[in-house]
């Protein structure tokens, strides 16, 4: 147990040390531009947790409009500032919890706020159909904005056109012009059942007008969500390398300074005891055999 607890108070400490002074002797380059500062980051959080505020404030009939138009806006911002981060530095949108960066635990700490703002946008859709649901307009009547078929469209069109292209060239062997009207037209096809789908719902619910505005929006949250549960994926598997890492180190660690076999040894935190000729028990197998010669030497005496 003594030993385990050594290993703990000591060995762990080392290695996540030793793992941050590799990370900072390798630093990644600074990215350039807006995204490599965390305002827009601060801004997309802000503008979340505005958007489920806004939801669960009191309005009268003459201020709900604010809500109804106010809620969406900040969500879409939000949203299309996350889709921007993504296609203008990619991967390194989430810099500011890249554990080559920061270390282990330092990435890990940072990686919370991302899960946060996920967990936050996707509630937020819930959130404000109950808003729009108790609003002047709607009272009485339980509203839901139609979002499935446009997020189906959105996911399964751009693989499933690629899968009909490499069909048609490898499979096939179609000439180019058809393998392009063949990926174009599942492509753009897919999204036009999904996304009329979706705008045909809500104009059913809200009308023409805002039906298509909540289309919209509809949209553009969706693909905000798609890119940061992308970024999310991202992130885990960069922190499942890290781990990795940490447990090699460990390893060799452990198996260098020998306190695997003492580990080995001792598992389960039991001790070892070597027992004497008359029956003594010895914490070590030397005192043992010092123990039985004295045995030895006084029976020869008798």
């Amino acid at each position: 147990m003594k030993k385990i607890l050594t290993f703990l108070l000591g060995a762990l400490p080392l290695l996540c040390l030793a793992q941050e002074a590799a990370a900072e002797a390798n630093v990644p380059e600074a990215v350039p531009g807006l995204f490599g500062t965390l305002l827009p980051y601060l801004l997309i959080a802000g503008l979340v947790v505005a958007a489920i505020v806004m939801c669960f404030m009191n309005w009268s009939e003459n201020t709900e409009k604010i809500g109804i138009i106010g809620i969406p806006v900040c969500l879409a911002a939000a949203a299309l500032l996350e889709i921007l981060a993504l296609y203008s530095v990619g991967n390194k949108a989430i810099w500011w919890c890249d554990p080559d960066r920061y270390g282990f635990w330092g990435g890990f700490f940072r990686f919370i706020p991302l899960m946060l703002v996920l967990i936050a946008q996707i509630i937020s859709i819930y959130t404000y159909q109950s808003f729009l649901s108790k609003t002047h307009a709607m009272y009485g009547k339980e509203v839901s904005i139609s979002l499935k078929p446009a997020a189906i469209a959105l996911v399964i069109a751009l693989p499933a056109a690629f899968i009909v292209g490499a069909t048609l060239q490898w499979g096939l062997k179609l000439p180019k012009f058809i393998q392009e009207i063949g990926l174009l037209a599942t492509l753009f096809g897919i999204l036009f059942l999904g996304l009329g789908k979706t705008a045909k719902n809500n104009m059913a619910q809200f009308g023409s007008k805002y039906g298509l505005m909540i289309t919209l929006f509809a949209i553009i949250y969706v693909l905000g969500v798609i890119a940061v549960v992308w970024l999310l994926i991202v992130g885990i598997f960069q922190m499942i390398i890290q781990e990795a890492i940490l447990l090699i180190l460990a390893y060799f660690f452990l198996f260098k300074t020998g306190i695997l076999a003492d580990l080995a040894k001792g598992a389960g935190g039991s001790q070892q005891f070597y027992v004497d000729d008359d029956g003594h028990h010895h914490t070590s197998l030397g005192s043992k055999e010092i123990a039985n010669r004295h045995i030895r030497e006084r029976k020869e005496q008798k």
